[in-house]
């Protein structure tokens, strides 16, 4: 190859290199700043393809996309000194691209996700802080249901393990209310709602004029129990759901023995009714018999004792093969006597 021809390749080579270094294409889920020497000289730039100083002007590109940051799980006091751990995140995205890169890039040539990881840094300190002030001002029992009536259904835990003073005996019950009432209450009367608006209210405020940061929610995913206390309140609340067995049981037989007896009761007072309509009745029966019968004796007197008689003989004599005893002389055979001619 002769030095021109090198030559002529090398020169091609740099005005290539020079003009794909003269643009830069933002995409639309980006937002990008234009810097010359580290100072910022254009912002919030549109999406798609733009002009630029080759190996001078630097382009710094964020995600403009919402994020949902989690923050680590962090205990938190609440008002009655109970510890709970709460886990939270964030969602939030980049509305002041220019203070973003400034503040949170500090100056320099800083990667989208490098950024990223300082904004998180610097809102779980912020969220943090304000989360642990609202807890402060909540109950266990208005940071877990939301309410601060008790809902019949729930049953509300008092962790004597922790060694901390509870709520004073002179402050009011907490009205109970059910589950169907809880479920019809307005939002604003959500004590864990109310919570994480004002902590969002907060956050929005400073977030947006320190880093250029538009915090759009921020939710309290769960609250639980430290690692230390679970194990000692399921076993508190498994017995308390072993007395609460038990008395059902214990009430449930005390139920089932007041019935049988009830029945056994009305069982014999039936019967002894029964019986006595049935005696009555017969009762009654033999008096008609007997007032037949002696309706008839003092009709007939001589037919009344043949025909008796005559009962007798059929009931004494059933079969061929029975045999009575008896003196002929014996009135029982009276109507068996030859009549004299």
């Amino acid at each position: 190859m002769s030095p021109r021809a090198l030559t002529g390749l090398i020169a091609a080579f740099f005005l290539a290199v020079l003009a794909l270094n003269s643009y830069y294409i933002v995409d639309e889920t980006e937002r990008a700043v234009l810097k010359r020497f580290q100072e910022i000289v254009k912002t919030d730039i549109p999406p798609g393809i733009h002009g630029k100083i080759p190996f001078i002007d630097e382009v710094v590109r964020v995600d403009g996309r919402a994020q949902v940051y989690e923050l680590p799980a962090q205990p938190y006091l609440t008002s009655e000194r109970k510890l709970m751990d709460v886990s939270s995140f964030v969602i939030w995205r980049v509305q002041d691209v220019q203070r973003y890169v400034t503040v949170i890039g500090g100056g320099g040539a800083n990667s989208s996700e490098r950024m990223k990881e300082v904004a998180h840094q610097r809102l779980n300190a912020r969220v943090a802080e304000l989360l642990r002030n609202e807890f402060a001002k909540k109950t266990v029992q208005e940071v877990v249901a939301g309410r601060k009536e008790v809902i019949a259904d729930a049953v509300v835990l008092d962790l004597d393990d922790l060694d901390v003073p509870s709520v004073s005996d002179d402050e009011d019950a907490p009205e109970v209310i059910s589950a169907q009432e809880a479920g019809e209450l307005p939002p604003s009367e959500d004590a864990r709602e109310q919570l994480m608006v004002s902590v969002l209210e907060q956050v929005k405020k400073s977030a947006i004029d320190d880093f250029g940061i538009d915090v759009v929610d921020i939710r309290v995913k769960q609250v639980d129990w430290p690692d230390e206390v679970r194990g000692r309140v399921f076993e508190r609340m498994r017995a308390e759901r072993a007395r609460d067995a038990a008395r059902h049981r214990s009430e449930g037989r005390e139920g089932a023995e007041k019935i049988r007896a009830a029945a056994e009761r009305e069982r014999t007072v039936l019967l002894a009714e029964a019986y006595r309509d049935a005696e009555q009745i017969r009762g009654e029966g033999d008096a008609e018999a007997a007032r037949i019968y002696a309706e008839v004796y003092d009709a007939n007197p001589e037919f009344y004792s043949f025909f008796r008689s005559l009962q007798a003989y059929r009931d004494s004599f059933q079969g061929k093969e029975d045999v009575l005893l008896l003196d002929d002389e014996s009135d029982f055979f009276k109507y068996f006597g030859r009549s004299e001619e």
